[in-house]
């Protein structure tokens, strides 16, 4: 499978809320560049993912701008979503139900794929953008 249908899987994964599809689909030697949570691997990401699917039950990336160059997809991420549950980030105190909805501003970043799996995640920085502007819409500050 090239690498942009790997991506796709990825996110249709995500937009079903299907954390185990999405997981599979992510490398064992994989690391996250940005988004708030530079540097993690493949655990860290998995449960930040399935944080953000129980307390966004309809949280999507909206990928646009998708082009595949070699083994990396470059895309412009638009992440919404409308905070149901609790939100229970990795290392942080849960954030109670809000009934919020978020949407960030467009997120440039691109995915390397490696034996058909998800091996590096790059999200540029963009002010409001990654945990932050999800935290930060929630009416919850960072730190």
């Amino acid at each position: 499978m090239n690498a942009r249908h790997i991506f796709i899987e990825y996110t249709q994964a995500i937009d079903r809320g299907d954390i185990s599809a999405a997981a599979a689909l992510v490398h064992d030697s994989f690391r996250l560049e940005g988004a708030g949570l530079d540097g993690i691997g493949k655990a860290e990401f998995v449960a930040a993912m399935k944080a953000q699917l129980e307390a966004f039950p309809d949280y999507s990336e909206n990928p646009t701008d998708i082009r595949e160059e070699g083994d990396k997809v470059y895309f412009v991420a638009h992440v919404s979503g409308t905070q149901k549950h609790t939100l229970t980030l990795p290392g942080m105190s849960p954030l109670g139900a809000t009934g919020r909805s978020i949407h960030l501003p467009p997120e440039p970043a691109w995915v390397q794929v490696r034996d058909s799996r998800i091996l590096i995640y790059h999200v540029d920085e963009v002010a409001g953008g990654g945990v932050k502007g999800i935290l930060s819409q929630l009416g919850w500050s960072w730190g």
